[in-house]
């Protein structure tokens, strides 16, 4: 299984294009296959590509907001495909109320059936508040999954109360992407194996979905992004059978 780095996790060390740049060599140098951006600090698409390229590593997917991909879609799909990149991926939504619904659903709608021309998919990153029980008893993220497929970020479907092996095999045709993410029992992640997220379970799981990559990520990184990325793959890697 390929591991690849949100760079969110990193995101102070890629303040300006140089630094996501030279950021992008202690990824590879950590032993990283891939990763997903957190935004490209305007460095051109060729620029990135012949980056990644000279490094040997794969862009995996993007993180975007909803408000981007409502309204740079286009800019943004022509770029990642300059890439290679597999996915687009909404990093949050509302969804307390009608209107944060239609509003998502009519968004991910149109982004999926566009980005299809481009060869990327379209996902959604849940946090704790999808995985949370609506009036009626379901969960607003079976209806996100409903117009597109998921990023499931494993902690945070952790933290929310589900046992997420057993939802990774309940939604097996609506995951894409995973997030392989720890964290304590407050809702504070954590780098792997230093949280009580069930990291090998869900490994396991991931494996019989046939995924090929699992993507780590760290929202809160101690002392920063770099050790803290360093310390995530140095412990799947020793410690978990991936």
């Amino acid at each position: 299984m390929k591991i690849a780095l949100q760079l969110y996790t990193v995101r102070d060390h890629c303040e300006t294009g140089e630094e996501l740049l030279s950021t992008l060599k202690e990824v590879k140098q950590a032993g990283y296959d891939g990763v997903e951006f957190a935004g490209t600090r305007e460095v051109d698409a060729e620029t990135m590509k012949h980056t990644l390229d000279q490094l040997g590593l794969v862009s995996l997917a993007a993180h975007q907001s909803l408000e981007e991909l409502d309204n740079h879609l286009e800019e943004l799909l022509a770029y990642h495909q300059v890439l290679g990149t597999r996915a687009l991926v909404c990093a949050y939504a509302p969804t307390g109320t009608k209107a944060d619904r239609e509003t998502w659903e009519r968004v991910l709608i149109r982004a999926q059936q566009q980005a299809s021309s481009y060869g990327i998919e379209i996902l959604y990153h849940n946090h704790t508040q999808e995985l949370q029980k609506q009036d009626g008893g379901s969960y607003p993220l079976e209806e996100i999954g409903q117009c597109c497929p998921l990023e499931l970020d494993t902690y945070w479907a952790f933290h929310s109360g589900q046992d997420v092996p057993a939802y990774m095999r309940e939604h097996r045709e609506r995951i894409g992407l995973l997030h392989l993410k720890d964290g304590n029992a407050e809702g504070i992640p954590c780098a792997i194996g230093e949280g009580c997220n069930p990291v090998q379970p869900i490994l396991d799981a991931a494996k019989e979905l046939g995924m090929e990559w699992v993507i780590i990520e760290n929202d809160d990184p101690v002392p920063d992004g770099l050790s803290d990325m360093k310390r995530s793959i140095d412990h799947l890697k020793q410690r978990y059978v991936i």
